[in-house]
């Protein structure tokens, strides 16, 4: 890929993830807002307030994300173990915006309440996976193939080891 367009696909995934990460950290201390029992129209304007940050703002944020790292993947041709541990972590952060879906639906019955400790512990979480990207994206760490498993290693070799047969594929 030539440089403007590369430049222009960093640019964009460096602010989509800024976006991504920023609501990683900040939705929490919302839930920690329904750690006691607001009154019904302050519960609604922070429910209705945090439902739609996480559905029009974080979650194409961490979509776009997603797609522009995964294009600037193939870009450079950068295909390290570093970065193989890097989405490894991703990973984690995307099953942390899941669970933050999970909470909301959870928070959308009036009755419900949310410990101040769960929000400080997603936040700490949060902080943590955002960190470790950072420190791989940053110091690129030497790491060795000795680290992964051979199959992780092998191309199609994963394919080999969870594809369902056409045996176990059949109806009942």
């Amino acid at each position: 890929m030539p440089a403007p367009e590369a430049a222009w696909l960093k640019a964009a995934h460096i602010a989509f993830l800024c976006v991504w990460c920023a609501g990683l950290v900040f939705l929490p201390g919302l839930f920690a807002g329904r750690a006691r029992q607001p009154d019904q129209p302050t519960l609604m304007l922070l429910w209705r307030f945090t439902w739609v940050g996480y559905r029009v703002v974080l979650s194409p944020a961490a979509v776009l994300a997603i797609a522009t790292g995964t294009g600037l993947i193939f870009a450079y041709q950068v295909f390290v173990p570093w970065l193989f541990l890097k989405l490894l972590v991703v990973g984690a952060m995307v099953a942390l915006h899941m669970y933050y879906g999970l909470v909301l639906a959870e928070l959308a019955e009036p009755e419900h309440c949310y410990p101040r400790w769960r929000s400080a512990a997603l936040a700490v979480a949060a902080n943590l996976l955002i960190l470790g990207v950072l420190l791989l994206v940053l110091g690129k760490p030497e790491i060795g193939p000795d680290v992964f498993p051979d199959w992780l290693l092998q191309p199609g070799k994963g394919q080999e080891l969870f594809q369902s047969s056409l045996e176990s594929m059949r109806p009942i």
